[in-house]
């Protein structure tokens, strides 16, 4: 294909042949006189036929290019000739075109788009998507708008780039026109302005003039501007040998309408003359249209079956083409597999030893890195095991201590300060705790349920009570509400729930001064024993600033408030919370308005407990039978020795003590004990190689461990030794007494 030729290919895409008024350059359409039968031209000789067939798409002899043009593209196709079989496949589609078929139309088209992609051809690609839109400029302009912006997206940047984004933003513009968008018409109106007298545009100035004026007469009635369309119509008129009678009839519409708008009758009349009687031209070659129409309608379907028929000869030739070709490469890659066997069998025993190796060297680093991380892992166990240790047992003295004075009449001038003593230990008691916590329930061991009956009324009050002195101090009424449908008995992890409580509880008392706490659980959801139940803490205090909102459930993280640094917390008993509610299930949720206070609320599943379980439980406990029992008190400090002695001593226990492992094993080989109470860090013999020795020669007293260590596995580092029961310091005086009365 010459350069001449495909110039003027390219150009035979771009301009409408039917029946809308979008711009073409029909001074370059390709396609000359010529009839001759089809047989079986070369390139060049088909080139030379496909543009001779022009003559009968300008003629209208349709039926001359439906019956020659498919045998054409077979041709071309054959001959592999791409620019021609692109021409003819334009030609057939323009022809359906102008017979009012723009399904078929559109089906030749979209053929020669996807030719287009195919080869890569971005010109062809984009003049598609311009006769696309053309083939719906009438009768979808939607869809035709949608073709042109998808000519635009494309970019094109070739050396006629300058005429095809001035054809496509001037059909755009004209659309828009049509669809009474006024914003969109001026648009595409800028983007083509004053680009007309651009030299590559030289050929078809003219045309392009008289059809953009007419746009912009378009545009101002519109706008309600109809003496400025008036003369913008008549400037149009003035090219009227340069454009088609779709714009001439179109001018005169916009004439009569810019006269009736401007009430000026006699112009009105005659412009309606003219209007009329190229109507009645139009009506005739309409008429003509028609009767061509008919005479071609019985060869339509011929055609467009003739060319389904050859798409599938050519996929069934490229199915064969391909199934030879996955033969051959079948073949070659059999050989090429059996080649590369018998150099990769040669190389196998040596790629795998370097392999082994170099497994071997990793599996080492993975050991070495494994009993590193598992030392730092114990050494961390160990750091918070003494930690744990060196902090609850001077505090199991203070807390010990501080309760028992506060229940001595003696001293009851002093009870505030002891209040206060007490409260302050159990802060850092939870403080304590709450460090412990955080590493307990993020290992496997914290996951663990432990579930019970219990009373959840009983619970709540429990929980409330433990913070009456801090609300006393903050002057803060507590408010419990219990739904009554609530079951009376439940059955879950108490211990788990408690703590989940308390730290809300103990985070609304705290923050919150001369206020309102209230505490709520109401029934969601009660399916046969299962249970959904709604839990709330709400205060009236100080709310969260948004913020630090986002933060308050991050660990170490406290709520900023520079005027009450008295009331920060250690900013563990969200996360906290936050871990122990991901064990049972449920998450915690937020609501706060700076100022006037914050709700803690979830939802948690939970089953319905017996009555008849914790009567049980409670039937067993009979503290008379402590009466006149014989412990051993085995503790190096002093202190805890005393507060222990003072609490067997209020329910009328004997005791004697000893400081360390090796003066215990010794006592309990002298005299008889109905139990031992243990400590697990002493010098000169530990708890637990008391316990072996003890063990040795008594298997029934009872050893209870009285410790302040917390254990990871307690199965594993304690009962193991023969001890029957934990208790871990500081501890409630039940905890204990049930403990004793258990192991009887």
């Amino acid at each position: 294909m010459t350069k001449v030729l495909y110039f003027v290919t390219f150009f035979l895409v771009l301009f409408k042949v039917s029946k809308s008024t979008a711009q073409y350059p029909d001074d370059l359409n390709p396609y000359t006189q010529g009839h001759q039968q089809t047989s079986s031209f070369n390139e060049k000789e088909l080139d030379s036929v496909s543009l001779m067939m022009m003559d009968y798409f300008n003629d209208g002899v349709y039926e001359k290019i439906l019956q020659q043009v498919p045998e054409l593209i077979r041709n071309a196709k054959e001959t592999d000739s791409y620019e021609v079989e692109l021409r003819l496949r334009n030609l057939l589609g323009n022809s359906f075109v102008r017979l009012d078929d723009l399904e078929t139309a559109d089906m030749f088209f979209s053929q020669a788009l996807e030719l287009a992609k195919k080869k890569r051809d971005t010109l062809g690609i984009v003049t598609m998507y311009i006769n696309l839109g053309n083939t719906y400029f009438t009768e979808d302009k939607v869809r035709a708008a949608a073709y042109f912006k998808k000519g635009l997206d494309y970019k094109f940047n070739g050396n006629k780039s300058v005429q095809l984004n001035f054809i496509i933003n001037h059909n755009l513009a004209e659309l828009y026109v049509g669809l009474e968008n006024v914003e969109l018409t001026k648009h595409f109106l800028d983007k083509i302005e004053g680009k007309i007298y651009l030299k590559e545009m030289d050929g078809r100035r003219n045309t392009f003039i008289g059809t953009t004026t007419h746009i912009k007469a378009g545009l101002a009635l519109l706008e309600n501007k109809p003496r400025e369309s008036i003369d913008l119509t008549l400037e149009s008129l003035k090219y009227q040998q340069y454009i088609d009678e779709n714009y001439k009839f179109g001018n005169y519409k916009y004439l009569m309408a810019g006269y009736e708008a401007i009430k000026d009758y006699k112009k009105l009349n005659d412009v309606h003359k003219i209007y009329d009687s190229l109507k009645d031209l139009r009506y005739e070659k309409e008429t003509v249209k028609q009767q061509q129409k008919a005479r071609v309608e019985l060869h339509l379907d011929n055609v467009v079956q003739d060319l389904r028929e050859s798409q599938l000869e050519n996929q069934l030739v490229t199915q064969k083409a391909s199934v030879g070709k996955m033969f051959l490469v079948f073949f070659i890659i059999v050989a090429a597999l059996l080649l590369l066997v018998a150099i990769l069998l040669l190389k196998a025993k040596n790629k795998r030893d370097r392999l082994l190796k170099g497994l071997i060297l990793k599996n080492r680093q993975y050991l070495e890195a494994k009993e590193k991380s598992e030392e730092l892992a114990n050494s961390n166990t160990r750091f918070l095991s003494t930690i744990s240790h060196e902090l609850r047992t001077p505090l199991y003295g203070i807390v010990g201590l501080s309760a028992t004075f506060l229940k001595d009449a003696k001293l009851e001038d002093f009870k505030t300060e002891f209040k206060s003593l007490k409260f302050s230990a159990d802060y850092l008691l939870a403080l304590v705790n709450d460090v412990l916590h955080m590493n307990k329930f993020s290992s496997k061991e914290g996951h663990r349920l432990t579930e019970i009956h219990f009373n959840l009324s009983t619970l709540l009050n429990n929980i409330i009570q433990t913070f009456t002195f801090l609300n006393e101090k903050h002057n803060n009424k507590v408010h419990k509400y219990l739904d009554p449908d609530v079951p009376v008995i439940l059955y879950g992890d108490q211990t788990k729930l408690s703590q989940v409580l308390m730290n809300l509880i103990s985070n609304a008392s705290k923050f919150t001064q001369d206020g309102d706490i209230s505490v709520t659980v109401i029934k969601k959801e009660h399916s046969g024993d299962h249970l959904k139940l709604y839990f709330e803490v709400k205060d009236s205090g100080k709310g969260i600033h948004p913020d630090h909102q986002k933060g308050v459930f991050e660990e170490f993280t406290q709520v900023k408030n520079s005027q009450d640094q008295e009331i920060a917390g250690s900013g563990l008993g969200l996360p906290i919370v936050n871990k122990i509610l991901t064990i049972l299930g449920s998450a915690l949720q937020m609501n706060s308005i700076y100022n006037e206070g914050t709700t803690f609320f979830f939802t948690l599943d939970i089953k319905e407990g017996s009555q008849e379980n914790i009567e049980n439980n409670n039937s067993s406990i009979d503290i008379k039978s402590l009466d006149g029992k014989k412990v051993l008190i085995v503790d190096d400090n002093k202190i805890n020795q005393l507060v222990t002695q003072k609490i067997l001593e209020q329910y009328y226990m004997i005791h004697c003590t000893a400081s360390n492992g090796k003066e215990a094993v010794e006592i309990v080989k002298n005299e008889s004990f109905d139990f031992i109470l243990m400590d697990i860090n002493m010098p000169v013999m530990n708890g637990i190689e008391a316990t072996i020795k003890i063990r040795e020669f008594d298997v029934e007293t009872p050893i209870i461990a009285l410790t302040a260590t917390n254990f990871v596995d307690p199965e594993k580092e304690v009962y193991c030794y023969g001890l029957n029961s934990i208790i871990v310091k500081p501890y409630e005086t039940e905890h204990l007494l049930q403990t004793l009365l258990q192991e009887m």
